[in-house]
Order: C-alpha cells, then structure tokens, then sequence
C-alpha cells in the first residue's frame, strides 16, 4: 500500500495576462498544487531559486523576455526545473526545431481547459 504523502508540488506560473495568470493559479491549487505566479517575466526570474519548484509553467510571448529565454535563463540556475510552455501561436513543431529535448506533451496550446491542463502537467511527471 503506498502512503500517502502531505508534500505539495510547486509549481511557478508566469504569464502577462494577469487574468490567465490568477485561472491558472485557482485551477491548479484547487488540484493540490503550490502555486507561486507573476506576470511580469523578470520579476520571476529575480525571485527564482534552484530547487524552489518542480515545474515552470511559461506563456511563450511575453514582454521584456520570452517564455524560452526565461526558461534557458531559469536552467542556468537549476538545470533539473521541468517546463510546460503555454502558446496561442507557436506550435510543438516550431519548439522542436529550437529546443529538440521539449516533448509535445510540454507545449500547451491557449486556450486550455482545465483537465488537459493537469492531464498535461501529470504527463510531465511532477506527480
């Protein structure tokens, strides 16, 4: 019988639309899930500490600095944080030209719903 653990996976959120920010910060604590989120990408990236979260959930077209240069600047600090990138436009193929090591199941296409969401997540592997 496995036991059950009281650890809640950490997961931080970074997207400029605030609204989408606070939908995905209540869908995802509502399924167990600790949320840190900002919408602005390098106010993330200034509070960001190796071995803080088990997941980055990144918008892809963001001001300042896009959701992959956030995530190569992140892997600079914590080369073991996993990433789900959000997109309205870019498509799996498009990423994979440029990040050959991104599975499909890490690209989230906008708008999602809230089981493909911690579907997706759970295929990642944080659980």
């Amino acid at each position: 019988m496995k036991e059950h653990s009281s650890y809640q996976h950490r997961i931080l959120v970074v997207d400029d639309e605030p609204d989408i920010v606070l939908t995905l910060k209540i869908v995802l604590e509502t399924n167990g899930f600790k949320i840190q989120a900002f919408t602005d990408p390098i106010l993330a990236l200034g509070n960001f500490a190796a071995r803080s979260y088990d997941l980055a959930l990144l918008d892809i077209r963001m001001p300042k600095i896009t959701g992959l240069g956030l995530y190569r600047e992140l892997r600079k600090i914590d080369n073991k944080i996993k990433v789900c990138f959000l997109s309205a436009t870019t498509s799996y193929q498009e990423f994979a030209k440029y990040f050959p090591t991104i599975k499909e199941n890490q690209v989230i296409k906008k708008p999602v719903d809230n089981q493909t969401l911690i579907r997706k997540i759970n295929e990642i592997k944080v659980l």
